[in-house]
């Protein structure tokens, strides 16, 4: 069982979602959520969701039940792994950026010797 709970003062919206019995969220993505927003959930376990950007209470509510949907959606995002070609086509790139770099620094270093004078 999941529960929300409101709590408003004027026009601004608090949302306190108990993640922990939240059972139709999967457990590998509430320990995720539990890990990315663990500066918003208090002790009792609960991520708390505030939201004060419109001037009406219903609009900041709704808000904040898109807070925790998108927090929802982040956690269940699993990132793109490269293909081998893409891999290999970043490698070249920075190698060939490093051997310009070096290259750019022995043209600098050459020149800042042809400056000097030896006064042997």
């Amino acid at each position: 069982m999941c529960f929300f709970v409101f709590y408003s003062v004027n026009t601004k919206a608090e949302v306190r979602f108990h993640l922990v019995s939240a059972d139709w969220i999967a457990e590998d993505v509430r320990e995720k959520m539990a890990v990315m927003q663990k500066n918003k959930i208090n002790k009792l376990g609960e991520l708390i969701v505030t939201s004060e950007v419109s001037r009406y209470q219903m609009r900041n509510l709704a808000d904040c039940l898109q807070k925790i949907r998108d927090m929802i959606a982040e956690a269940t995002a699993t990132p793109e792994v490269p293909s081998k070609e893409t891999s290999e086509m970043i490698i070249a790139r920075v190698e060939k950026m490093n051997r310009e770099r070096l290259r750019q620094k022995k043209i600098h270093s050459s020149l800042k010797q042809s400056r000097r004078v030896d006064f042997d």
